[in-house]
């Protein structure tokens, strides 16, 4: 019988959606779930056209790392900086966003 003694117990049924960070950052899958969960919402956060131009590629320290086409699409993600951030951190507290790097690459879209 093996003992977790420091591991987080719940003494009653708990619900999905509070265990489920607790899941994902004892299998190393935190920072995936969010980008996924980043580029669901992306065109409600930037808007139809940017979001078309643009996508959430990863998060490195508290970074995250935007690839957008073209150059123009990324001044415009700059300058919407603040609120993408704010928006983003209000979503999802699991990770605390504080900044925005924009890549210009090729975007392969799945």
């Amino acid at each position: 019988m093996k003992f977790r003694s420091k591991d987080k117990r719940y003494n009653r049924t708990a619900s999905f959606d509070k265990v489920l960070p607790d899941i994902l950052k004892a299998a190393g899958l935190e920072k995936s779930f969010t980008i996924e969960a980043f580029r669901d919402i992306w065109s409600d956060i930037v808007g139809d056209i940017i979001s078309t131009h643009s996508r959430p590629d990863r998060i490195f320290n508290d970074m995250l790392f935007i690839a957008v086409d073209h150059s123009i699409y990324g001044n415009e993600i700059i300058m919407m900086k603040d609120s993408i951030i704010k928006k983003l951190n209000d979503d999802f507290i699991i990770l605390g966003i504080k900044n925005i790097k924009i890549e210009i690459k090729k975007i392969v879209w799945s």
